[in-house]
Formats: structure tokens, sequence, C-alpha cells
């Protein structure tokens, strides 16, 4: 069956904009009249942080499956294959249900804490490299290499590996992308190269097995029949393509926010409040502002009427700026009380594989910038590229003044 997107008698908001990441409620209002549903590219869209967070709950409402690509016309190829083999938010349910019990086990706590310290070496050598300035992009010239290196250590890949995939994995915004079109080619080109990395790596630990992530997988698969060799190679692949791109524009994001924020010195006085400002800019600034879903029976949200088979749009921006919610929504608080933001990372069974693994390098790249650099300002406004379902941005120009190590 065809997935419906359906018109209504509402207002139509198109929220793929840099001006509505930067300020939703500059679009939608932010008094009693502020909107809390409209029309947009993928069906109706919802503001409301209770609403959000509700239909994150609501087992009526699931993400969606290889189907919805099927019927904008996809057929075989890379995109397909890494839909149904390698990305867990958007398989089918069983293939989902079997392999994340599978995945989950290398996320373990124990194993992402002792990452830590490759993360702080990592965050330090970035750091070091530019003592003798006094302003970068944050986004190109920090959080991408050290995104795309603690995930790629984490899973067991060698450091001196990560140039031949690493533009790659920051095309997978364009798999959320409205209009989906226009960026297919260089999403398929972008797979390719991952998933051809991801079958070379796979191949030297078959020949030479470590005690790693990507070793562990193979295990498994030679065990028995839980996951199959595409299934193997795909995920390493997703894991790499997720791993990168949210979190090197999550963690700019945090810079920037605790930066404008005036925050700067209070983190680098209090680095226990480091977690609480980081849930904070992802309210503000989410990588992942919307959540595209399916609607499996008919129900009413918001006093609209939904049928079976319609998409729906959960906008975690405008969710995390909701005023009813979060008070002073557009202040970054260190001090918060609840509800505490909690729908940066998903829910459920669909919550981000990586999470521990992103949050840790976020915190301890923040720790290490508020203890290295002094008088911090964040240019504004960043230069935000849009996309769908991941977002944030290409350039956040940081000045500061270097300390010693």
């Amino acid at each position: 069956m065809k997935t419906l997107v359906r018109e209504r008698e509402i207002p139509h908001i198109d929220s793929h904009t840099a001006e509505f990441l930067e300020n939703p409620n500059s679009v939608i209002g932010s008094g009693a009249e502020r909107l809390r549903i409209a029309n947009g590219r993928s069906g109706a869209e919802f503001f409301s942080y209770e609403t959000v967070r509700g239909i994150f709950r609501d087992s009526r409402i699931t993400p969606r499956t290889p189907r919805l690509f099927l019927d904008k016309g996809l057929s075989n190829g890379p995109i397909m294959d890494y839909l149904i083999y390698g990305n867990l938010n958007l398989t089918w349910p069983e293939v989902h249900d079997r392999l994340r019990p599978i995945l989950v086990k290398g996320f373990n706590p124990r194993r992402i804490e002792r990452a830590r310290e490759h993360m702080r070496q990592l965050a330090a050598k970035l750091v070091d490299e530019l003592a003798d300035r006094d302003s970068c992009n944050i986004v190109t010239e920090f959080s991408h290499h050290l995104s795309i290196g603690v995930i790629s250590h984490f899973i067991g890949i060698p450091p001196e590996d990560v140039p031949e995939f690493d533009q790659a994995t920051v095309e997978l915004r364009l798999l959320g992308q409205e209009p989906f079109w226009p960026g297919v080619p260089r999403l398929e080109q972008a797979l390719r190269t991952v998933r051809d990395y991801s079958e070379e790596i796979v191949a030297r630990r078959r020949r030479d097995p470590r005690e790693d992530y990507i070793s562990d997988l193979i295990r498994v698969q030679a065990a028995g029949d839980r996951i199959s060799v595409e299934e193997l190679v795909w995920n390493i692949a997703g894991i790499l393509l997720a791993g990168h791109d949210t979190t090197r524009y999550q963690l700019a994001s945090c810079v920037r926010a605790v930066a404008q924020a005036g925050q700067w010195d209070t983190l680098a006085e209090r680095p226990e409040l480091v977690p609480t400002a980081i849930v904070e800019a992802m309210r503000m600034y989410p990588a992942t502002p919307r959540q595209v879903k399916i609607v499996n029976t008919p129900l009413t949200i918001e006093d609209t009427a939904f049928e079976a088979g319609e998409v729906v749009t959960l906008n975690v921006t405008a969710a995390g700026r909701d005023p009813e919610a979060f008070p002073n929504p557009d202040r970054l608080d260190l001090h918060r009380e609840e509800p505490p933001f909690d729908v940066g990372f998903g829910y459920g069974s669909h919550y981000c594989l990586g999470f521990g693994v992103a949050k840790a390098e976020m915190e301890e790249a923040l720790r290490l910038l508020t203890r290295r650099w002094r008088d911090v300002e964040a240019d504004d406004p960043a230069e935000i590229k849009a996309g769908g379902v991941i977002a944030g941005p290409e350039v956040i120009q940081v000045r500061y003044r270097a300390t010693s190590a």
C-alpha cells in the first residue's frame, strides 16, 4: 500500500530551512497562539514537546521502513541495501528486532568507559594543533575529525584508514532530505565508498582477528545465522555513517551554545555541569531536528484525524524550544528544572544505538575545550545546512585564547 501524505486545513510550514533550525519560534510563534501542528514537506508536523514526546512512546506510530522509499520509486542499489541491511532505524521490523540485540552488545558501558582515554587523547591532539591560532571553524577543524576518529577507533578501525571514507560519512543526511531525488547520486556514491571499505576491513579482520567490535560481529556471524554477511558489512558501514555526521554537528553546536550563553568559564570551573550543558545544547540545536514516522492505525492527534499509512513528522527542533515545557526556551540554562529534554537520541527500541559513545565523546571534548581555551566567542550567525532528518552547522567560527596543556 502506498504511504499517504494528505494536505489538511491547517497552516503549511517549511521547517527545512536555516531560519527554522535557528529560531523555530520566530516561524511558529512563542505565545498562546504558537502552532502545535502544520503541514510540512513530510506530512503533518508536530511542534509541541508534550505531543512529540507522546508520539515517541505511542506504539501505533512507528519508524519508516524501506516501503516508504520503494513508494518513492527507489529500486535495488546501495541505498536500498543500506536501508534493509545496515540501518536499524529504517529496516523492516523483524530485521530490527533480530539485529539490535546483537549490535547493542558492543556498545556496553564498560567498553565505552575504556574508550574515554582515547577520546581525551584525540581531542587533546586536535586542540594542540590549534594552539597557535586564535580562531577556527569548530565544525571542520575539530568536531569533524574527533567524531569520525572516535567511532572508528571504538569499532576497531586503524586511524590511518579514516581518510578513505571520512568525507563519504558526512553524506548520510541526504537520506532524509526532501525533496529526496536530487541527493540520490551523491548518497549512492557515499554508500558505495563506505560499504567498500567495510568489506575490506571485514576481510582483514577475518584473517587477523582482534579484540574489537568488528571482530566480535565476525565471530557472531561465523557461529550461526543470526546475522548475515551482508548485514555484517552494512552495519559496520551504518555505524560509521550514523556515528560521524550527527555527532560532529551536535558537538559543534554544544560549543556554540555554551559560548553564546556566556557559560564557558562556568563549565571550566564546574566541569560536573558539562552533561547538563550537552542536554541543553541538544534541546536548542538538535542534530536530528525531526523524525519521520508512519501511522499504523486510525487515530486522532492534536484534534486532527489520521488514517493508517499516513506520514507524520515529529519536529524535535520546535519541541525543544516549546515555552510551555521549557521557560525561556532560547536560553541555555545549566540549572533547568524538570522536565529534562529526553528525546534527542530517540526513544525505546529505536533509541540511538551509539548514544553512550556520542555522549561520552561530547563530555570529554567539552571538558577539554573549556579547560584549554579562554575568552571564547562563537560568531553569529552559524552557516547551517538545513538537511532533513540530520541537519546542522557547516561553519561555526570560534575565536579563543589558547592556554597551555
